[in-house]
């Protein structure tokens, strides 16, 4: 079940659709998500964060909040001791069952998720309204729309390099053109060869990559799992990513969460497409 958690982060994002019925700013606040608990940092609200769910990694000073289960088994007990007056819940990860029995026991909570990439600042902006934190987090929204536009500006007319995004390995799981990974890479010119497909992480086979053929492979995943996927694609010489050596690793956990740390490091991300794109050119 190792795959569950990169898998899950992509599976999809909406619009927020609940609105707190209380006029106070909430104080006692936990995270379901761990894109969610770097949100909350973003929002510049840290102090308010009383308890998160695993792979809650990001930035260092999570690692030190309580642990209120993962998002397949919640602690219940762990979340009613925290005392929190809200809890921000995720529609693609976190289970409505959970969702429905948290409001059964009186707590508070927003669910959350986006669309696509477009969506963070705004969801930055929302969870500010939510904590009280409005003026800290129109900033921190302001500047991730300004580096997309900087992006949009500086790639918009760059030759296109294909790509290929794996997410897992067993199944083949890779990401549509309306994931936010693929929107992501979009800024930098690169176009996703499995854009078309209707769902946001579909299962494919190396037969459909191999027919393809994209100019650069791009790899989800973790240390050695990565080194060993590299290998087995390495191994499929007529693949033109293979050929040229253009298979890259990215971290996981930057870019597979739809977070103020992927818009920016998306910058190093079109630095790699740009390597393809000079090899072709």
């Amino acid at each position: 079940m190792r795959w569950f958690l990169p898998v899950v982060l992509v599976l999809g994002w909406l619009q927020a659709t609940t609105v707190l019925a209380t006029e106070s700013y909430p104080q006692r606040v936990i995270s379901l998500a761990p894109h969610l608990t770097e949100m909350i940092y973003s929002a510049g609200s840290s102090d308010k964060l009383v308890g998160v769910v695993e792979y809650s990694n990001y930035p260092k000073d999570a690692l030190n909040k309580p642990l209120v289960g993962s998002s397949v088994a919640l602690n219940f007990e762990q979340i009613i001791k925290l005392k929190p007056d809200l809890v921000l819940a995720w529609k693609g990860g976190s289970r409505s069952q959970d969702i429905a029995k948290l409001r059964q026991l009186g707590l508070e909570v927003y669910l959350s998720s986006q669309h696509g990439l477009n969506d963070i600042a705004a969801e930055i902006r929302q969870i500010g309204k939510l904590l009280g934190s409005q003026d800290h987090t129109f900033q921190v929204a302001t500047k991730l729309d300004n580096e997309l536009n900087k992006l949009k500006q500086a790639y918009q007319h760059s030759e296109k390099v294909s790509f290929f995004y794996q997410v897992w390995n067993s199944p083949l799981i890779t990401i549509n053109g309306q994931q936010f990974i693929s929107q992501a890479l979009n800024y930098c010119g690169a176009e996703n060869v499995f854009s078309d497909l209707e769902q946001i992480a579909p299962t494919v086979n190396k037969e459909s990559v191999i027919q393809l053929n994209p100019q650069m492979i791009l790899l989800g995943g973790q240390g050695e799992q990565q080194q060993a996927w590299k290998n087995s694609w390495s191994e499929i010489e007529i693949l033109q990513a293979s050929k040229n050596q253009h298979i890259f690793a990215v971290d996981a956990d930057t870019y597979q969460r739809p977070t103020e740390r992927l818009i920016m490091g998306l910058n190093k991300l079109c630095k790699i497409v740009d390597q393809v794109r000079v090899k072709h050119q």
